[in-house]
Order: structure tokens, then C-alpha cells, then sequence
């Protein structure tokens, strides 16, 4: 009879450290998923910003009106302000109701941030593996 309380018990906490190490598994790779739509939506928004400088720049070169540049720079600008609040809206409504806690965005800054933070902790890391390296040589 002891043998099977202690055979219940074995299977109980296997079953209890499994699912642990199951939660830490998810929550890994939705923070991973998070990050990789958020560098996707960083790197869409570098070329943005690079195709509209590029822009900018023919415009001031050609012999266009300067209230009609200016007209033109104000309408991109109204466009890329939409254009960043569908992205946060589109990335929050594309994420499944269950995981939608996990995103942690709102709005644009919110993913600048999220990036920002990021960023900075591979940067972190990265010196310490660096600074670590070099005492060993």
C-alpha cells in the first residue's frame, strides 16, 4: 500500500513539474513571437522613414512649389501618424484573444518601447559575454 502512495505521489509531482516547465516553455515563446512581430514592425517602419526621406530629398531638388512641398510633408505626416496607430491596432486585433495580455501594447510608443527595452537588454548581455570572454583570455 506504501509503494502506490508513493508511486501516486512520484506521478504528482512529475505531473506538477511538467506543467511548470510547460507554462515556462509558452510564456518563452510568446515573449519571443512578441518580439519578433515588434523587429518586423521596426524594420517596415526604418524603410518607411528611409523611402520618405529619399522622397523628401528629390522634392527639394526639383523645381516644385515650397507651399506644395510643404503641402506634400504635411500629408505624410498625417498619413504615417494613421499609419502607426493601425499598426499597433492590427497587431493587438491579428493576436489571439488569449494571448492579447501578453502583447502589453496600446498604442505606437508602446512598441518602441517594448524594442527599446529589448534592445538594450541584448546590448547588456552582450557586454557582460564580452567582458567575461576577456577575462578568460
Amino acid at each position: 500500500m506504501q509503494e502506490i502512495f508513493w508511486f501516486g505521489l512520484g506521478a504528482f509531482v512529475y505531473l506538477a513539474l511538467n506543467q511548470i516547465t510547460f507554462l515556462f516553455h509558452k510564456i518563452k515563446y510568446i515573449t519571443d513571437v512578441k518580439i519578433y512581430a515588434f523587429q518586423l514592425i521596426g524594420f517596415a517602419y526604418e524603410h518607411l522613414v528611409f523611402a520618405t526621406t529619399a522622397k523628401y530629398i528629390a522634392i527639394d531638388e526639383s523645381t516644385l512649389d515650397k507651399e506644395k512641398v510643404k503641402i506634400f510633408k504635411n500629408l505624410d505626416e498625417v498619413a504615417f501618424e494613421e499609419w502607426k496607430k493601425e499598426v499597433a491596432l492590427g497587431l493587438k486585433e491579428a493576436v489571439p484573444p488569449v494571448y492579447r495580455g501578453a502583447m502589453e501594447v496600446e498604442n505606437w510608443d508602446d512598441i518602441m518601447n517594448a524594442l527599446d527595452v529589448h534592445y538594450k537588454k541584448v546590448l547588456h548581455s552582450k557586454g557582460k559575454h564580452s567582458a567575461k570572454k576577456k577575462k578568460v583570455d
